[in-house]
């Protein structure tokens, strides 16, 4: 055998370990290096979150004097007399009970729309409509009838 043949061989694997290495270390410098530039364009992230952190909390401190300042009861009572002149408090009289409202004059009103449903055959959706409908209907009819009975008191 040839000694230059093995010394040869040795230093073209010494090569390729050397080239690798260094490819090696290159591709660790540029994962590196890109690591750093996202910390660094994160932190700037960060800033800009905490600054609109910071302007939404002064946001928020600023609505709260303003409904404080809009909410202040000598304010609204100065509104009130000048905007509503014939407000006056709820008087006992005017406060009803819901179900002494709606007790008898309900269940006949809604049996007679119950049975005008059911004779027309009304699909379920138009029967949620004009149920509610007719609910609202009552209620007002209720209502006029309650007022009629206290203007009469």
């Amino acid at each position: 055998m040839n000694p230059g043949i093995g010394a040869r061989k040795a230093r073209t694997e010494l090569n390729k370990s050397i080239i690798l290495s260094l490819l090696f270390l290159l591709c660790i410098g540029l994962c590196v290096s890109r690591m750093k530039y996202e910390v660094v364009f994160l932190k700037n992230k960060l800033k800009e979150i905490n600054i609109q952190l910071d302007k939404c909390q002064d946001d928020i401190k600023i609505y709260n004097a303003e409904w404080s300042f809009l909410n202040d009861p000598k304010r609204l009572q100065r509104l009130a007399s000048k905007y509503l002149p014939h407000l006056r408090p709820t008087e006992n009289r005017q406060i009803i009970n819901f179900e002494t409202l709606i007790r008898s004059d309900f269940d006949k009103e809604i049996s007679k729309n119950i049975t005008s449903l059911v004779e027309r055959d009304v699909p379920l959706q138009g029967a949620n409509r004009y149920a509610s409908e007719a609910f609202g209907a009552f209620l007002d009819k209720a209502i006029k009838k309650h007022e009629g009975a206290m203007e009469s008191d």
